[in-house]
């Protein structure tokens, strides 16, 4: 039985959000596609490691990164025995979550969109963007978790023995206050139910807190038409991200406008040409 999916509390930004699309679909299946087309589009958006259309030392970049590195830190220190070196782990200062004014940063500069990235699963950021579209990419569990156990060594998860004091299975910061290194195991190290079961709930938790009229579920593996593959699901996907964010081609200017603002790549050379419709 699952306990009723909520959001949790979150203190008011310091100023608005820039980000107005989140992508918070788990890896593997079908993110990096989200964040291509995204980038294709011109829309400033970050992905896990690296990003586009915006300027590489822009702060909400720079916040993004760091919010990353000091989500990853203690958890690869209490399950893995990594011991990296921005974190006084000699002094007993680790930091089991990242402090929320970074991701304030990261919300409030200068990208517009979050793709593939391990800050969509942190719980409070739906709180802090409750006018954003929100992107779920969807797969089959057995699958999603035979491709994340062979191909990119498992996944973090909360353990199931959190599920129901969590705001959802991979509220990975919560679970590691609420039981250390016991909060949290890789899925490659537990049962494939377990690993599959916390998928569908997670997915579960976003499609009951974000309002439909918000939400855009896709699988890339969902066929439409006798010939669908991989290149045809993809267009499709561009084609109705296009309609859900309200993105328009203006023929005349030849670029991509998002509610009347043109969208250029951050370094646009002379003569370079935009990604027609």
């Amino acid at each position: 039985v699952m306990p009723p999916s909520r959001l949790p509390e979150a203190g008011p930004l310091p100023k608005p959000p820039s980000i107005k699309a989140v992508s918070v679909g788990v890896g593997t299946t079908g993110t990096t596609t989200i964040h291509r087309t995204m980038c294709q589009h011109r829309i400033p958006s970050s992905h896990w490691g690296w990003s586009c259309n915006v300027d590489q030392e822009d702060h909400a970049e720079l916040q993004m990164h760091r919010w990353i590195d000091d989500w990853m830190q203690p958890l690869l220190w209490l399950v893995e025995g990594n011991r990296l070196v921005s974190q006084k782990y000699d002094q007993g200062k680790v930091l089991i979550r990242p402090p929320d004014a970074v991701l304030h940063g990261a919300l409030t500069g200068g990208l517009k969109a979050i793709a593939d990235s391990p800050i969509s699963f942190e719980p409070k950021l739906l709180s802090w963007l409750p006018d954003a579209r929100i992107i779920l990419t969807l797969r089959d569990p057995e699958k999603w978790w035979a491709s994340r156990v062979k191909n990119h060594a498992g996944d973090f998860m909360c353990h199931p023995d959190y599920w129901d004091k969590a705001t959802h299975p991979l509220a990975i910061s919560e679970c590691l206050e609420l039981g250390g290194k016991k909060g949290i195991f890789n899925i490659r190290d537990m049962p494939k139910a377990i690993g599959c079961e916390g998928f569908v709930r997670y997915n579960k938790w976003v499609i009951d807190v974000v309002p439909p009229e918000r939400l855009f579920r896709f699988c890339p593996w969902d066929c439409r038409g006798q010939h669908c593959g991989k290149d045809e699901s993809t267009k499709w996907f561009a084609e109705k991200l296009e309609e859900f964010l309200h993105l328009q081609w203006s023929k005349k200017d030849k670029v991509w406008h998002w509610d009347g603002v043109p969208l250029f790549p951050y370094h646009d050379k002379p003569g370079a040409k935009p990604w027609p419709p």
